[in-house]
């Protein structure tokens, strides 16, 4: 007759029967020929999985549902620690970015700065060419150069420049009108009068030394 062995659910289908009817299992490890345990064979030690033995049996978990509390609790913990771990790493990639940001703001802050150094010192450079040309600190800003020699010279040129354009003139009050001695009597006439008797005289002297 056929006898129907029973499969363990971690160690595989049995190899065979002992003497009280218990499972012989195929253990990784062992002879392979399912000796029986020191006990002598009465079916209660972990290899014998007989149904309903409570003596010693202390069959392996196949899945998480059957590791029990305590496996419970490991695997609990075990996924706790990696997320932890996960979101350290996240954290750490944040703080290391801020920090690379942080430095490249403060790097274009610098460069603003140096900038602006540049600025002013090249203010302060048409300043001192204009001052050394004796041109007006007010026209600095009109200076062109690389260089203080190339910023003087400018600064003499334009002084020259001004020089030569002459300032508007005021425009000449108008003439005050001569009186005309032609109109009116009075020393007029009296003028005219003396000068037609000198004429009237000479004509009559010329006359008589004619005669």
């Amino acid at each position: 007759m056929d006898i129907k062995l029973p499969t363990h659910p971690v160690w595989g289908r049995a190899i065979g029967l002992r003497r009280n009817g218990a499972p012989i299992y195929l253990i990784q490890g062992g002879s392979g020929e399912g000796e029986p345990p020191a006990d002598g064979g009465q079916g209660n030690d972990a290899t014998t999985g007989e149904p309903g033995t409570t003596s010693g049996e202390t069959e392996p978990p196949a899945d998480s549902t059957e590791l029990g509390e305590g496996g419970k609790n490991a695997l609990t913990a075990e996924r706790a620690a990696r997320k932890a771990a996960e979101k350290a790493r996240r954290e750490a990639e944040a703080k290391l970015k801020a920090i690379e940001d942080a430095n490249k703001t403060e790097e274009q802050r610098r460069e603003e700065r140096m900038r602006e150094l540049e600025k002013d010192a090249a203010k302060a450079t048409r300043y001192e060419a204009a001052n050394a040309a004796g041109l007006p600190l007010s026209m600095a800003g009109r200076l062109v150069g690389d260089t203080l020699e190339e910023l003087v010279a400018d600064a003499e040129a334009l002084k020259a420049e001004l020089a030569g354009v002459k300032p508007a003139e005021t425009p000449p009050a108008p003439p005050i009108p001569k009186p005309d001695r032609r109109q009116g009597g009075g020393q007029n006439n009296a003028t005219g009068g003396s000068m037609a008797a000198g004429r009237d005289e000479y004509r009559a002297r010329k006359q008589q030394k004619a005669k």
